[in-house]
């Protein structure tokens, strides 16, 4: 029962993202307007550290927050940037421009370590 509760909070979130899928300079979208920009959905973990550029110094914005009853964020994942090298679950210098929730308080477009994005999908370079 537990594991059918996550699965569909993933999916009633994964929904709820569709209906307000921000744009690429995440200003509204022209009632008129036929093309949209469609993202990539990946689920970010909580805790994750939330930064303005894919560098460790003076960048660092939060940490994600979950989705309620969930280790994890359903975002939207626009691209992915090398920057730094970072050891999460794991080293790399991958990271992902993601638009997520944190404790600083905003729900933005930010990057966060490869480590904590699973469910990762093909997505453009930054």
């Amino acid at each position: 029962m537990k594991t059918l509760t996550r699965v569909l909070g993933t999916a009633a979130a994964t929904a709820a993202l569709a209906l307000i899928a921000p744009t690429a300079d995440a200003t509204p979208a022209h009632a008129n307007s036929e093309s949209r920009l469609q993202y990539a959905t990946m689920l970010v973990q909580s805790g994750a550290a939330a930064r303005t550029d894919a560098y460790l110094n003076n960048t660092f914005l939060g940490w994600v927050t979950a989705d309620p009853g969930s280790d994890y964020q359903v975002s939207w994942v626009d691209c992915w940037k090398d920057g730094d090298w970072a050891t999460g679950n794991y080293s790399s210098n991958r990271w992902f421009k993601a638009y997520v929730t944190h404790t600083g308080g905003a729900t933005q477009w930010a990057f966060v370590h490869s480590s904590y994005v699973t469910n990762q999908s093909a997505v453009r370079g930054c």
